[in-house]
Protein backbone atom coordinates (compact mmCIF):
# COMPACT_ATOMS: atom_id res chain seq x y z
CA UNK A 1 0.00 0.00 0.00
CA UNK A 2 1.38 2.98 -0.74
CA UNK A 3 3.17 5.44 2.45
CA UNK A 4 1.35 8.61 3.54
CA UNK A 5 4.56 10.41 2.59
CA UNK A 6 4.64 8.85 -0.81
CA UNK A 7 1.22 10.47 -1.03
CA UNK A 8 2.52 13.86 0.01
CA UNK A 9 4.98 13.84 -2.25
CA UNK A 10 2.87 12.87 -5.27
CA UNK A 11 0.51 16.12 -4.32
CA UNK A 12 3.57 18.31 -4.33
CA UNK A 13 4.47 17.23 -7.93
CA UNK A 14 0.96 17.80 -8.59
CA UNK A 15 1.42 21.64 -7.55
CA UNK A 16 4.57 21.93 -9.44
CA UNK A 17 4.17 20.31 -12.82
CA UNK A 18 0.29 20.59 -13.46
CA UNK A 19 -1.36 23.04 -15.97
CA UNK A 20 1.83 23.40 -17.68
CA UNK A 21 3.56 23.11 -21.13
CA UNK A 22 6.77 20.72 -20.84
CA UNK A 23 9.53 20.66 -23.10
CA UNK A 24 11.62 16.86 -22.50
CA UNK A 25 15.34 17.69 -23.45
CA UNK A 26 16.97 14.47 -23.72
CA UNK A 27 19.89 12.45 -25.22
CA UNK A 28 17.66 9.74 -26.36
CA UNK A 29 13.96 9.81 -27.02
CA UNK A 30 13.67 6.00 -26.07
CA UNK A 31 14.39 8.07 -21.89
CA UNK A 32 11.87 10.14 -22.49
CA UNK A 33 7.97 7.49 -21.84
CA UNK A 34 8.47 7.29 -17.97
CA UNK A 35 9.44 11.50 -17.40
CA UNK A 36 6.29 11.57 -20.27
CA UNK A 37 3.88 9.51 -18.34
CA UNK A 38 4.99 11.08 -15.05
CA UNK A 39 4.14 14.75 -16.04
CA UNK A 40 0.44 13.40 -17.17
CA UNK A 41 -0.09 11.55 -13.93
CA UNK A 42 0.66 15.36 -12.19
CA UNK A 43 -1.63 17.20 -14.91
CA UNK A 44 0.94 18.98 -17.08
CA UNK A 45 -1.21 20.11 -20.23
CA UNK A 46 0.92 18.75 -22.51
CA UNK A 47 4.57 17.87 -23.89
CA UNK A 48 7.26 18.19 -26.21
CA UNK A 49 10.64 15.79 -26.95
CA UNK A 50 13.64 15.92 -28.44
CA UNK A 51 16.25 13.65 -27.92
CA UNK A 52 19.90 13.23 -29.37
CA UNK A 53 19.22 10.21 -30.88
CA UNK A 54 16.33 7.83 -31.34
CA UNK A 55 17.92 4.70 -28.29
CA UNK A 56 16.49 1.36 -27.75
CA UNK A 57 12.99 1.42 -26.68
CA UNK A 58 9.03 2.76 -27.32
CA UNK A 59 8.70 6.53 -28.04
CA UNK A 60 6.27 8.35 -25.87
CA UNK A 61 2.57 8.73 -26.94
CA UNK A 62 1.78 11.11 -29.58
CA UNK A 63 -1.59 11.56 -28.15
CA UNK A 64 0.22 13.37 -25.11
CA UNK A 65 3.41 14.32 -26.52
CA UNK A 66 2.96 16.60 -28.68
CA UNK A 67 5.98 16.06 -30.92
CA UNK A 68 9.35 13.85 -30.81
CA UNK A 69 11.96 15.23 -32.38
CA UNK A 70 15.63 12.93 -33.15
CA UNK A 71 18.50 15.16 -33.65
CA UNK A 72 20.36 12.14 -35.38
CA UNK A 73 23.70 12.22 -32.97
CA UNK A 74 26.22 9.63 -34.27
CA UNK A 75 29.13 9.41 -31.64
CA UNK A 76 31.99 6.83 -31.42
CA UNK A 77 31.02 6.19 -27.56
CA UNK A 78 28.52 6.76 -25.15
CA UNK A 79 30.01 10.03 -23.29
CA UNK A 80 30.67 11.54 -26.97
CA UNK A 81 27.44 11.18 -27.68
CA UNK A 82 25.88 13.28 -24.43
CA UNK A 83 28.12 15.69 -24.95
CA UNK A 84 27.35 16.41 -28.56
CA UNK A 85 23.31 15.96 -27.67
CA UNK A 86 23.72 18.51 -24.88
CA UNK A 87 25.51 20.96 -27.33
CA UNK A 88 23.11 20.05 -30.45
CA UNK A 89 19.77 20.40 -28.10
CA UNK A 90 21.49 24.28 -26.83
CA UNK A 91 21.68 25.44 -30.35
CA UNK A 92 18.36 23.67 -32.25
CA UNK A 93 18.26 24.28 -35.89
CA UNK A 94 15.58 27.40 -36.71
CA UNK A 95 13.12 24.40 -38.01
CA UNK A 96 13.20 22.39 -34.68
CA UNK A 97 12.98 25.91 -33.10
CA UNK A 98 10.08 26.68 -34.95
CA UNK A 99 8.32 23.73 -34.59
CA UNK A 100 8.56 24.15 -30.30
CA UNK A 101 7.67 27.83 -30.68
CA UNK A 102 4.22 26.22 -32.75
CA UNK A 103 3.78 23.81 -29.40
CA UNK A 104 4.86 26.60 -27.00
CA UNK A 105 3.86 30.05 -28.50
CA UNK A 106 3.72 32.28 -25.76
CA UNK A 107 6.86 30.78 -24.31
CA UNK A 108 5.75 29.73 -21.15
CA UNK A 109 6.82 25.85 -20.97
CA UNK A 110 10.05 25.09 -19.10
CA UNK A 111 12.43 21.99 -19.98
CA UNK A 112 13.20 19.19 -18.10
CA UNK A 113 16.61 17.84 -18.70
CA UNK A 114 18.70 14.45 -18.12
CA UNK A 115 20.31 13.36 -14.79
CA UNK A 116 23.07 14.86 -16.23
CA UNK A 117 22.16 18.28 -17.52
CA UNK A 118 24.53 21.49 -18.07
CA UNK A 119 21.68 23.49 -17.49
CA UNK A 120 21.76 25.34 -20.75
CA UNK A 121 18.55 26.76 -22.15
CA UNK A 122 17.10 25.01 -24.75
CA UNK A 123 14.84 27.25 -27.57
CA UNK A 124 15.37 29.80 -25.17
CA UNK A 125 13.15 28.58 -22.34
CA UNK A 126 14.80 28.02 -19.16
CA UNK A 127 15.86 24.37 -17.64
CA UNK A 128 13.42 23.55 -14.55
CA UNK A 129 16.40 22.37 -12.09
CA UNK A 130 19.28 23.76 -13.73
CA UNK A 131 22.00 22.72 -11.83
CA UNK A 132 24.52 25.45 -10.48
CA UNK A 133 28.27 25.71 -11.98
CA UNK A 134 29.90 25.57 -9.21
CA UNK A 135 28.41 21.75 -8.27
CA UNK A 136 28.60 20.20 -11.77
CA UNK A 137 32.22 21.26 -11.02
CA UNK A 138 32.19 18.78 -8.47
CA UNK A 139 31.54 15.77 -11.01
CA UNK A 140 35.45 15.99 -11.77
CA UNK A 141 37.28 13.15 -10.45
CA UNK A 142 40.83 15.09 -9.86
CA UNK A 143 39.11 17.60 -7.31
CA UNK A 144 37.14 15.51 -5.01
CA UNK A 145 39.82 14.26 -2.57
CA UNK A 146 40.06 17.26 -0.53
CA UNK A 147 36.00 17.05 0.02
CA UNK A 148 36.27 14.23 1.53
CA UNK A 149 38.55 15.15 3.79
CA UNK A 150 36.57 18.25 4.86
CA UNK A 151 33.59 15.77 5.25
CA UNK A 152 35.49 13.25 7.07
CA UNK A 153 34.70 11.04 5.25
CA UNK A 154 38.03 8.15 5.08
CA UNK A 155 39.56 7.84 1.76
CA UNK A 156 42.23 5.72 -0.29
CA UNK A 157 45.82 7.15 -0.80
CA UNK A 158 45.64 9.54 -4.28
CA UNK A 159 47.47 12.22 -6.37
CA UNK A 160 46.33 13.80 -8.88
CA UNK A 161 49.07 15.18 -11.48
CA UNK A 162 49.19 16.68 -14.85
CA UNK A 163 48.81 13.90 -18.06
CA UNK A 164 52.66 13.57 -18.92
CA UNK A 165 53.65 10.07 -18.68
CA UNK A 166 56.40 11.22 -16.59
CA UNK A 167 54.22 12.27 -13.39
CA UNK A 168 51.97 9.69 -13.97
CA UNK A 169 54.24 6.88 -13.75
CA UNK A 170 55.85 8.57 -10.57
CA UNK A 171 52.35 8.98 -8.84
CA UNK A 172 51.65 5.33 -9.80
CA UNK A 173 54.77 4.22 -7.67
CA UNK A 174 54.17 6.13 -4.99
CA UNK A 175 50.34 5.12 -4.41
CA UNK A 176 50.54 0.90 -5.86
CA UNK A 177 49.88 -1.22 -3.10
CA UNK A 178 50.80 -4.65 -5.13
CA UNK A 179 47.31 -4.61 -7.77
CA UNK A 180 48.67 -1.64 -9.58
CA UNK A 181 46.53 1.85 -10.40
CA UNK A 182 43.29 3.39 -11.53
CA UNK A 183 44.26 6.38 -13.84
CA UNK A 184 41.28 8.65 -13.80
CA UNK A 185 40.74 11.97 -16.32
CA UNK A 186 39.48 15.08 -15.59
CA UNK A 187 36.39 16.93 -17.02
CA UNK A 188 38.42 18.47 -19.56
CA UNK A 189 36.40 17.62 -22.64
CA UNK A 190 33.30 18.14 -20.21
CA UNK A 191 30.86 15.22 -18.81
CA UNK A 192 32.25 11.90 -18.24
CA UNK A 193 31.37 9.22 -16.79
CA UNK A 194 30.65 5.34 -17.34
CA UNK A 195 34.60 4.27 -16.89
CA UNK A 196 35.13 5.88 -19.97
CA UNK A 197 38.02 7.92 -18.72
CA UNK A 198 39.14 5.06 -16.21
CA UNK A 199 42.00 2.64 -16.71
CA UNK A 200 43.64 0.31 -14.68
CA UNK A 201 47.25 0.11 -15.07
CA UNK A 202 49.58 -2.80 -13.93
CA UNK A 203 51.99 -3.09 -16.35
CA UNK A 204 55.08 -0.54 -18.27
CA UNK A 205 52.98 -0.66 -21.81
CA UNK A 206 49.24 -0.01 -20.07
CA UNK A 207 50.88 3.01 -18.25
CA UNK A 208 52.44 4.35 -21.73
CA UNK A 209 49.00 3.85 -23.37
CA UNK A 210 47.01 5.20 -21.14
CA UNK A 211 49.45 8.34 -20.59
CA UNK A 212 49.03 9.05 -24.25
CA UNK A 213 45.09 8.53 -24.02
CA UNK A 214 45.50 10.89 -21.42
CA UNK A 215 47.26 13.04 -23.06
CA UNK A 216 44.72 13.99 -25.72
CA UNK A 217 41.73 14.08 -23.46
CA UNK A 218 42.96 15.99 -20.16
CA UNK A 219 45.14 18.21 -18.55
CA UNK A 220 45.61 16.27 -14.87
CA UNK A 221 44.85 12.71 -13.85
CA UNK A 222 43.99 11.32 -10.47
CA UNK A 223 46.30 8.23 -9.63
CA UNK A 224 44.79 6.09 -6.52
CA UNK A 225 46.03 2.66 -5.51
CA UNK A 226 43.53 -0.07 -7.49
CA UNK A 227 40.99 -1.21 -4.39
CA UNK A 228 39.76 -5.01 -5.07
CA UNK A 229 35.95 -5.19 -4.28
CA UNK A 230 32.95 -4.63 -5.16
CA UNK A 231 31.97 -1.09 -6.69
CA UNK A 232 28.95 0.56 -5.18
CA UNK A 233 27.66 3.60 -4.75
CA UNK A 234 25.27 5.22 -2.26
CA UNK A 235 22.52 8.12 -2.91
CA UNK A 236 22.17 11.13 -0.52
CA UNK A 237 19.32 13.95 -1.09
CA UNK A 238 19.92 16.93 0.47
CA UNK A 239 17.04 19.10 1.71
CA UNK A 240 17.07 22.70 3.40
CA UNK A 241 17.14 20.53 7.04
CA UNK A 242 17.65 17.44 6.12
CA UNK A 243 19.78 15.09 4.12
CA UNK A 244 18.28 11.95 3.16
CA UNK A 245 20.77 8.63 3.62
CA UNK A 246 19.19 5.98 0.73
CA UNK A 247 20.83 2.32 0.64
CA UNK A 248 24.21 0.88 -1.01
CA UNK A 249 23.55 -0.13 -5.00
CA UNK A 250 26.16 -2.44 -6.76
CA UNK A 251 27.86 -0.60 -9.34
CA UNK A 252 27.93 -3.50 -12.24
CA UNK A 253 31.54 -3.02 -13.09
CA UNK A 254 33.59 -5.72 -15.26
CA UNK A 255 37.50 -5.59 -16.40
CA UNK A 256 38.20 -7.17 -19.52
CA UNK A 257 41.39 -9.61 -19.41
CA UNK A 258 44.83 -8.58 -21.38
CA UNK A 259 43.54 -4.53 -20.89
CA UNK A 260 43.46 -1.53 -19.34
CA UNK A 261 39.69 -0.49 -19.86
CA UNK A 262 36.91 -1.76 -17.39
CA UNK A 263 33.55 -2.00 -18.64
CA UNK A 264 30.55 -0.56 -17.12
CA UNK A 265 27.44 -2.28 -17.21
CA UNK A 266 24.52 0.02 -15.34
CA UNK A 267 23.75 -1.25 -11.81
CA UNK A 268 21.66 -3.53 -9.42
CA UNK A 269 20.71 -3.68 -6.28
CA UNK A 270 20.20 -7.27 -5.40
CA UNK A 271 23.52 -7.08 -3.24
CA UNK A 272 23.39 -6.33 0.22
CA UNK A 273 26.70 -5.39 2.26
CA UNK A 274 27.00 -6.41 5.73
CA UNK A 275 24.82 -3.88 7.93
CA UNK A 276 27.88 -2.09 9.52
CA UNK A 277 28.74 -1.58 6.06
CA UNK A 278 25.65 -0.40 5.38
CA UNK A 279 25.63 2.06 8.11
CA UNK A 280 29.25 3.23 7.30
CA UNK A 281 28.33 4.06 3.56
CA UNK A 282 24.44 5.58 4.82
CA UNK A 283 27.10 7.67 7.38
CA UNK A 284 29.44 9.00 4.46
CA UNK A 285 26.24 9.93 2.87
CA UNK A 286 24.79 12.44 5.34
CA UNK A 287 28.38 13.48 5.74
CA UNK A 288 28.83 15.08 2.47
CA UNK A 289 25.23 16.04 1.90
CA UNK A 290 25.73 18.22 4.94
CA UNK A 291 29.07 19.55 4.10
CA UNK A 292 27.59 20.14 0.38
CA UNK A 293 24.57 22.20 1.88
CA UNK A 294 26.87 24.05 4.32
CA UNK A 295 29.69 24.99 1.55
CA UNK A 296 27.53 25.40 -1.73
CA UNK A 297 24.29 25.77 -0.78
CA UNK A 298 23.53 22.12 -2.43
CA UNK A 299 19.85 21.06 -2.97
CA UNK A 300 19.27 17.10 -4.53
CA UNK A 301 20.27 14.00 -4.92
CA UNK A 302 23.83 12.92 -5.58
CA UNK A 303 25.75 9.56 -5.44
CA UNK A 304 29.00 8.72 -4.05
CA UNK A 305 30.73 5.92 -5.77
CA UNK A 306 33.17 3.66 -4.37
CA UNK A 307 34.49 0.30 -3.64
CA UNK A 308 33.46 -2.15 -0.71
CA UNK A 309 36.96 -3.55 -0.39
CA UNK A 310 39.01 -5.34 2.14
CA UNK A 311 39.27 -2.34 4.53
CA UNK A 312 35.59 -1.43 3.85
CA UNK A 313 33.94 1.26 1.58
CA UNK A 314 36.08 3.52 0.28
CA UNK A 315 34.63 6.74 -2.29
CA UNK A 316 36.37 7.23 -5.72
CA UNK A 317 33.97 9.75 -6.91
CA UNK A 318 31.02 12.19 -6.31
CA UNK A 319 28.36 12.70 -8.97
CA UNK A 320 26.28 16.30 -7.89
CA UNK A 321 23.02 14.85 -9.18
CA UNK A 322 21.05 11.84 -9.99
CA UNK A 323 22.85 8.84 -10.73
CA UNK A 324 21.56 6.01 -12.36
CA UNK A 325 21.42 3.45 -9.18
CA UNK A 326 18.52 5.51 -8.06
CA UNK A 327 16.72 5.57 -11.21
CA UNK A 328 16.81 1.53 -10.77
CA UNK A 329 16.97 1.24 -6.90
CA UNK A 330 13.05 3.46 -7.05
CA UNK A 331 11.59 0.99 -9.85
CA UNK A 332 7.90 0.60 -8.44
CA UNK A 333 8.25 3.62 -5.96
CA UNK A 334 4.63 6.02 -6.95
CA UNK A 335 7.18 8.82 -7.20
CA UNK A 336 9.49 10.48 -10.42
CA UNK A 337 12.68 10.81 -8.87
CA UNK A 338 13.56 13.27 -11.68
CA UNK A 339 10.57 15.34 -11.11
CA UNK A 340 10.84 14.95 -7.47
CA UNK A 341 14.59 16.31 -7.81
CA UNK A 342 14.25 19.17 -10.28
CA UNK A 343 11.79 20.80 -8.27
CA UNK A 344 14.11 20.29 -5.19
CA UNK A 345 17.19 21.82 -7.22
CA UNK A 346 15.06 24.75 -8.62
CA UNK A 347 13.87 25.57 -4.40
CA UNK A 348 10.40 24.85 -4.85
CA UNK A 349 9.00 24.92 -0.66
CA UNK A 350 8.27 20.97 0.53
CA UNK A 351 5.71 20.62 2.16
CA UNK A 352 6.27 17.15 3.31
CA UNK A 353 9.23 15.42 6.06
CA UNK A 354 12.24 14.15 4.44
CA UNK A 355 12.63 12.51 7.21
CA UNK A 356 9.45 10.20 6.54
CA UNK A 357 10.14 9.73 2.90
CA UNK A 358 13.60 8.62 3.67
CA UNK A 359 11.51 5.68 5.81
CA UNK A 360 9.11 5.04 2.70
CA UNK A 361 12.24 4.93 0.11
CA UNK A 362 14.01 2.77 2.09
CA UNK A 363 11.55 0.30 2.72
CA UNK A 364 10.80 -0.11 -0.61
CA UNK A 365 14.25 -0.67 -1.86
CA UNK A 366 14.91 -3.25 0.57
CA UNK A 367 11.38 -4.80 -0.65
CA UNK A 368 12.00 -4.65 -4.53
CA UNK A 369 15.16 -5.05 -6.22
CA UNK A 370 16.09 -4.52 -9.77
CA UNK A 371 18.70 -3.98 -12.23
CA UNK A 372 20.90 -5.50 -14.98
CA UNK A 373 23.67 -4.89 -17.29
CA UNK A 374 24.62 -3.31 -20.96
CA UNK A 375 26.87 -3.09 -23.46
CA UNK A 376 27.42 -0.96 -26.22
CA UNK A 377 28.72 -3.19 -29.53
CA UNK A 378 30.08 -1.39 -32.76
CA UNK A 379 26.96 -2.61 -35.22
CA UNK A 380 23.19 -2.12 -34.21
CA UNK A 381 20.41 -4.23 -35.41
CA UNK A 382 18.64 -3.09 -38.17
CA UNK A 383 15.84 -3.31 -35.95
CA UNK A 384 15.66 -4.12 -32.13
CA UNK A 385 15.63 -7.75 -30.65
CA UNK A 386 14.79 -9.54 -27.72
CA UNK A 387 15.63 -12.76 -25.82
CA UNK A 388 14.74 -14.87 -22.70
CA UNK A 389 17.76 -16.37 -20.74
CA UNK A 390 17.53 -18.94 -18.74
CA UNK A 391 19.78 -19.70 -15.81
CA UNK A 392 21.56 -23.18 -15.84
CA UNK A 393 24.62 -24.59 -14.28
CA UNK A 394 26.22 -21.56 -13.36
CA UNK A 395 25.65 -20.05 -17.10
CA UNK A 396 23.13 -18.21 -18.74
CA UNK A 397 21.06 -19.87 -22.37
CA UNK A 398 19.07 -18.50 -24.53
CA UNK A 399 15.32 -20.31 -23.90
CA UNK A 400 11.90 -20.20 -25.16
CA UNK A 401 10.22 -20.93 -21.71
CA UNK A 402 7.50 -18.19 -20.23
CA UNK A 403 10.11 -18.84 -16.55
CA UNK A 404 13.06 -17.10 -17.78
CA UNK A 405 15.74 -15.59 -15.31
CA UNK A 406 16.69 -12.71 -17.76
CA UNK A 407 15.23 -10.52 -20.23
CA UNK A 408 17.59 -9.08 -23.03
CA UNK A 409 17.13 -6.54 -26.02
CA UNK A 410 19.76 -5.50 -28.47
CA UNK A 411 18.91 -1.98 -30.18
CA UNK A 412 20.49 1.13 -31.10
CA UNK A 413 22.59 4.14 -29.64
CA UNK A 414 24.41 7.40 -30.99
CA UNK A 415 27.67 4.98 -30.70
CA UNK A 416 26.41 2.07 -32.16
CA UNK A 417 24.44 -0.81 -30.87
CA UNK A 418 23.16 -1.03 -27.43
CA UNK A 419 22.89 -4.24 -25.67
CA UNK A 420 20.48 -4.02 -22.34
CA UNK A 421 19.82 -7.40 -19.90
CA UNK A 422 17.19 -6.97 -16.93
CA UNK A 423 17.39 -9.94 -13.97
CA UNK A 424 14.18 -10.95 -13.49
CA UNK A 425 13.93 -9.99 -9.38
CA UNK A 426 11.52 -13.10 -8.78
CA UNK A 427 14.63 -15.43 -10.00
CA UNK A 428 17.62 -13.53 -8.18
CA UNK A 429 19.04 -14.03 -5.03
CA UNK A 430 19.30 -11.38 -2.91
CA UNK A 431 22.37 -10.89 -0.65
CA UNK A 432 25.05 -11.75 -3.32
CA UNK A 433 27.06 -9.33 -5.96
CA UNK A 434 24.59 -10.01 -9.01
CA UNK A 435 28.13 -9.24 -11.33
CA UNK A 436 28.64 -12.37 -12.15
CA UNK A 437 25.30 -13.50 -13.63
CA UNK A 438 25.59 -10.39 -15.61
CA UNK A 439 28.82 -11.01 -17.19
CA UNK A 440 27.45 -14.77 -17.89
CA UNK A 441 24.38 -12.97 -19.71
CA UNK A 442 26.64 -10.80 -21.67
CA UNK A 443 28.70 -13.49 -22.61
CA UNK A 444 25.62 -15.56 -23.28
CA UNK A 445 24.31 -12.91 -25.49
CA UNK A 446 27.96 -12.02 -27.06
CA UNK A 447 27.34 -15.72 -28.56
CA UNK A 448 23.94 -15.71 -29.52
CA UNK A 449 23.99 -12.33 -31.43
CA UNK A 450 27.87 -12.69 -32.49
CA UNK A 451 28.49 -9.05 -30.53
CA UNK A 452 32.02 -8.55 -30.36
CA UNK A 453 32.17 -8.43 -26.54
CA UNK A 454 34.78 -10.85 -25.78
CA UNK A 455 35.46 -12.02 -22.27
CA UNK A 456 34.08 -10.04 -18.97
CA UNK A 457 35.24 -10.63 -15.37
CA UNK A 458 33.50 -9.90 -12.61
CA UNK A 459 35.07 -8.44 -9.71
CA UNK A 460 35.65 -10.61 -6.24
CA UNK A 461 33.99 -9.67 -3.46
CA UNK A 462 36.54 -9.42 -0.63
CA UNK A 463 35.11 -7.87 2.20
CA UNK A 464 32.63 -10.77 2.67
CA UNK A 465 35.27 -13.34 1.78
CA UNK A 466 37.63 -11.29 5.19
CA UNK A 467 34.27 -10.81 7.16
CA UNK A 468 33.23 -14.17 6.98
Amino acid sequence: MEGMTFERVRAFLDRTYAARKWLLSLDVLAAAPPIVSALQEHGASSCFCIGGSRGTGPLPDPAYAMGAVDLGIVAGDIMSGIRLSLAALADLSPEIVAQVDAFDPTGEARVLGTIFDDGRDVAQRKKFGARPGAWQLLEDKTVIDDLWDRAGVARAPARVVPASEIELVAAGAAVDRGEGTVWSGDSSEGFNGGATYVRWVRSSAEAQEAAAFFARHCQRVRVMSFLEGIPCSIHGFVFADYVVALRPCEMVVLRKPGGSRFHYARAASFWDPSPGDRDEMRTAARRVGEHLRTSLGYRGAFTIDGVMSRDGFLPTELNPRLGAALMVMTRGVPLSMLLLNAAIVEGVEVDFDPRELETELLAHMDAHRAGGGTAIVAQAPPETRSASLSWTRDRFEVSEGDDADAKAHFGSSPAGGYVMVDLVPERTAVGPSVAPRIAAALACLDAHWQLGLGALVPAKDVRRQATG
